[in-house]
């Protein structure tokens, strides 16, 4: 590959996750690094039979032994190939939809294989010689995972991952297996078709702790072979004979004899390049100290088209078309999501100054304000009825609801995964909104969908706006309907589009390019002549009959605000972040934002005191992977205050909202909004199917370097490539990453190590293929993975789940810090996860995981890997799940002065600001911690935060609970 570093190899004897299928010579083929390869009989070097960028999956061999079928994703869906060794792949099938897990029939004519061709997932079967394709299942289940009987007359499949049920050609169906509680994979028929042999997972944790096993066995029939403890991967099994069984375990290819319970190993050794070396380090633009604001959010073009509403600095704005923005909100709370009413006069927007966010009425006349809404959950995403007589809004599980303008309100429609905002027909009768349009509940990727909900009868349908095409987002980019109701401004592949619809919200016809730029953000004016919408950071407006298109310039701008000095911070104990042991009774002296001396502890000098002499001081933490704006909306301005009171002064994006991660990093650095350091960036860049509202969808090269061009004009500090997108997507991202000095992740190890990706995300986490090739199902790793991460140099964010079994240690529900920050969702959750972690079978799984996880990074860290600490918050707990990492690395063998340094200087390399962050001395940012004990005695002490300090702004814990106050009462 371009760019390869060929200066060495590595040679991989062990693999995480991989399959083995046997031909009839006893040959094996594996698929080990996304790539098929063929394995001696008697074990020894492994040859290639698909190139490095094949993304191949999946092997089964014809029973003539003379080829492979296989699955690959290059294409940007999983597609059935075969190849011969030493030949070039053929593919087999083609389209939008995915096929996968290949089987041939005992007579080498047809390949059985699973598909979403149909209501979800069904099992199929193709006539290799002339492509025909008939369906032997495919009902209300997600049929999965082939096995052809010996005689060719029957499959059995997975139903549900809970049953195994076996069809013939005619339909006949029976049911051979049930699950009682446990998740089934992989079947495949004893050599006389009498039995069925299969995966079996024990004692699977609950989804939001990992769906981890206590216990993976291999099953025939009704009797367990496998050992113990042997960690069985899910995939089908092989007959070497009648009495032995082919498996993959442990990280090997696994033969057992039934007969005598023995059992070896068969060896491979696959030999690949070095993967490119990372630079030491890779630092992103910074963002400027000042600058023109390009972090303008739900901007709401008003119903006469004169003048505009938008959030800006976390405040909210008015402003004519050509004249001044004048700030209409000005405290620290939550602002968001303007919406006008039909007369103009009034803006609905959110808010979260009284409590959870509700929806709040600004008069523009008088400029009186007065709260609307006083739900059980969060008010967002408001949208005004034509007839000036309702609101619609959402709450925080996607639930549509509407409300009169004194306050009562209705449900309309149930939770929906985080959808879009509501727009309605002109007529009153309908409602539209983005929605996640999944293929089937097998995989939870799908496309984002148009739901037309008729308010009188609640009948809803989903609609798409192209075949099998996605809306850029179901966050700001449509529907919205147009005002005479024949059309949908929508935004579909990074460009804005008027989707033709008919009064009952279907669309009639193709949608039609307004705009070749990027775009965001659409709103109609109320004579549907103008659209304004979002480009690279700056608002236009499109005249519709015309195409003609100008800028509407805000003339806002945000400066960096800087605290006066001298603070002379007196530290009972230090910890400076990278002594293994504390300095006792230290000055810290703090100029304006930055460290300016550390020394002994003195009386006399001159300053304002800040006193610590009962407690440590210690770097700022970093949480290295969260989602700022994930749950932004609903957790409200108590988010930011949330990170601070638990010691966290950085974040890291791994992906959020762009305009609204922007306006955050503009709001916290101009001192209007209270939080961490944040080192945002935008959505990641996905395939052409999705999960999360946020992410952008991408069908084409063409697609894939327009929100790249996106990227690079919001100004973007990581790129993030999703699960979804093909290595070609991957590849692209990876060379723009190195053009613009921005660093690159995905979820993917490889062959993101060789296409020259810089991180990985989570050490076991969602993929396409439906499971993780970096750690299995028993939490366990193996050397290919361990070996790829030490010699490529990539980092490791791992997102310890697993550690929620620690919260059976401490009761947080009663932490001061939970009782004022957390939303009553958010607590009642954590409540039921502690519960969840007491239960004994629980437990005793995610302790294993745990202590294997741990073990890898251990392993990782030992070799010279770069670990660093983050939590996928607010997926897992916000704030004290940074802690419980940390904890449990403790727990398994990492020193508290490790543990912490993953979260401080090795969190600063990765930003790219080891000058800047991650300790304490001369020359670094102010960014402070004040805690109660000594963290690297005891690491549980790193939470016991009694004060923080970010660029040089002193927080006390008290402060940080406390209700919101304006921002020049804070300085």
């Amino acid at each position: 590959m371009p760019g390869m570093n060929r200066g060495g190899t590595i040679r991989i004897a062990e693999g995480t996750h991989f399959r083995a299928a046997l031909a009839p010579s006893g040959a094996v083929a594996i698929d080990l690094l996304s790539r098929i390869w063929i394995v001696p009989a008697g074990g020894g070097p492994a040859a290639a039979a698909t190139g490095p960028l094949a993304d191949a999956t999946s092997p089964d061999w014809s029973p003539d032994g003379r080829a492979v079928a296989f699955q690959s994703y290059r294409t940007g869906a999983f597609q059935l190939w075969t190849v011969v060794p030493g030949q070039d792949p053929r593919q087999l099938t083609t389209g939008p939809h995915d096929h996968r897990e290949p089987a041939f029939s005992p007579d080498g004519t047809r390949l059985a294989f699973s598909a979403d061709l149909g209501r979800g997932y069904g099992i199929h079967v193709l006539e290799v010689a002339t492509g025909r394709i008939t369906t032997w299942a495919d009902s209300t289940a997600e049929e999965a995972a082939p096995a052809w009987s010996p005689d060719g007359q029957r499959l059995a499949f997975t139903a549900d991952g809970a049953a195994i049920d076996v069809v013939d050609a005619h339909g006949d169906w029976e049911r051979r297996v049930e699950a009682d509680g446990a998740q089934l994979a992989a079947p495949f028929w004893t050599p006389d078709g009498q039995e069925i042999g299969y995966v079996r997972f024990e004692g699977v944790t609950p989804k939001r702790l990992g769906s981890y096993a206590r216990r993976t066995a291999l099953v025939i029939g009704d009797r367990t072979v496998s050992a113990p403890d042997e960690d069985v991967f899910g995939f089908r099994a092989h007959w070497l004979s009648p009495t032995e069984v082919v498996y993959t375990a442990d990280g090997r290819i696994r033969r057992r004899n039934l007969a005598t319970g023995t059992v070896r190993d068969i060896s491979f050794e696959a030999e690949v390049p070095d993967p490119p070396r990372r630079p030491a380090t890779r630092i992103p633009p910074r963002r400027a100290d000042s600058g023109p604001v390009r972090g303008i959010v739900s901007p709401a073009l008003s119903p006469a088209g004169d003048r505009i509403a938008f959030c800006a600095l976390g405040s909210l704005w008015t402003m004519p078309l050509d004249g001044p923005a004048q700030r209409l909100t000005r405290d620290d709370a939550l602002t968001a999501e303007p919406a006008w009413a039909p007369d103009g006069q009034q803006l609905v927007y959110v808010s979260d100054r009284s409590g959870s966010p509700a929806l709040w009425l600004h008069e523009l006349a008088t400029g009186n304000q007065r709260r609307l809404t006083s739900t059980n959950g969060a008010a967002v995403a408001p949208a005004w009825s034509p007839d000036r007589t309702a609101i619609a809004f959402q709450d925080h599980e996607g639930a549509l609801f509407l409300a009169s303008l004194d306050g009562e309100v209705r449900q309309l429609l149930g939770p929906q995964w985080y959808p879009g905002r509501p727009s309605w027909s002109p007529d009153r009768t309908k409602l539209a909104m983005a929605v996640a349009r999944p293929y089937s509940a097998r995989f939870r990727e799908g496309g984002n969908g148009i739901l037309v909900l008729d308010a009188r009868s609640g009948e809803s349908t989903v609609h798409e706006a192209a075949p099998h095409r996605s809306l850029s987002s179901r966050g700001y980019d449509g529907p919205v309907w147009s005002p005479d109701g024949t059309s949908m401004a929508c935004v579909l592949g990074g460009q804005l589009h008027l989707l033709p619809v008919d009064r009952a919200g279907r669309p009639t016809a193709e949608p039609r390019r307004l705009t070749g730029e990027i775009a965001d953000a659409p709103s109609w004016s109320g004579d549907g002549r103008q659209i304004l919408y979002l480009s690279g950071g700056k608002l236009r407006l499109a005249d519709v009959a015309t195409g003609r298109i100008r800028t509407v310039e805000t003339g806002l701008r945000y400066t960096a605000a800087r605290t006066s000095g001298p603070t002379v911070i007196h530290a009972g104990r230090l910890w400076d972040g990278q002594s293994r042991a504390l300095r006792e009774n230290v000055d810290v002296v703090v100029q304006h934002d930055r460290i300016a001396a550390v020394d002994d502890h003195r009386e006399d000098r001159p300053g304002r005191r800040v006193d610590a002499s009962a407690l440590t001081v210690l770097p700022g933490l970093t949480d290295a992977h969260v989602h700022n704006r994930l749950k932004g909306r609903f957790f409200g301005a108590r988010q930011g205050k949330l990170w601070l009171s638990f010691g966290i002064t950085a974040v890291r994006s791994a992906g959020d909202p762009a305009y609204e991660a922007l306006q955050e990093e503009e709001a916290l650095l101009a001192g209007r909004q209270v939080g961490p350091r944040c080192f945002g960036t935008g959505e990641p860049i996905d395939g052409s199917r999705v999960y999360y509202g946020f992410m952008r969808p991408t069908a084409s090269a063409a697609e894939v370097e327009r929100e790249l061009a996106r990227a690079r004009a919001l100004g973007h500090r990581l790129l993030k490539a999703y699960v979804r997108l093909p290595v070609s997507g991957q590849r692209a991202l990876a060379e723009a990453g190195r053009a613009a000095g921005i660093p690159v992740t995905s979820h993917y190890l490889h062959p993101a190590a060789w296409l020259g990706l810089d991180g990985v995300e989570h050490l076991g986490a969602s993929t396409r293929l439906g499971y993780s090739q970096t750690m299995t199902r028993r939490g366990r790793t193996y050397s290919d993975v361990v070996s790829t991460l030490t010699t490529s140099g990539m980092s490791l964010t791992p997102t310890l789940f697993s550690a929620a079994v620690l919260l059976a240690e401490h009761d947080w529900t009663s932490d001061p810090r939970v009782r004022a920050l957390f939303p009553r969702w958010e607590a009642e959750a954590l409540a039921q996860v502690t519960a969840a972690v007491t239960e004994p079978a629980v437990r005793e799984t995610l302790e294993h995981v745990l202590a294997s996880a741990v073990g890898t990074l251990r392993r990782i860290h030992d070799g010279g890997g770069l670990v660093v600490a983050g939590t996928d918050a607010p997926i897992d707990f916000l704030g004290l799940s940074l802690h419980l990492n940390l904890r449990a690395m403790v727990a398994h063998g990492f020193s508290p002065y490790q543990a912490l340094r993953t979260a401080t200087a090795n969190a600063a390399r990765l930003l790219g600001r080891s000058d800047d962050l991650g300790a304490v001395a001369p020359g670094k940012l102010a960014d402070l911690v004040f805690v109660e004990g000594d963290p690297l005695a005891d690491i549980t002490a790193a939470a016991n935060v009694r004060k923080v300090m970010l660029g040089g702004v002193l927080h006390e814990s008290a402060e940080l609970l406390a209700s919101p106050q304006p921002p020049a009462d804070r300085r």
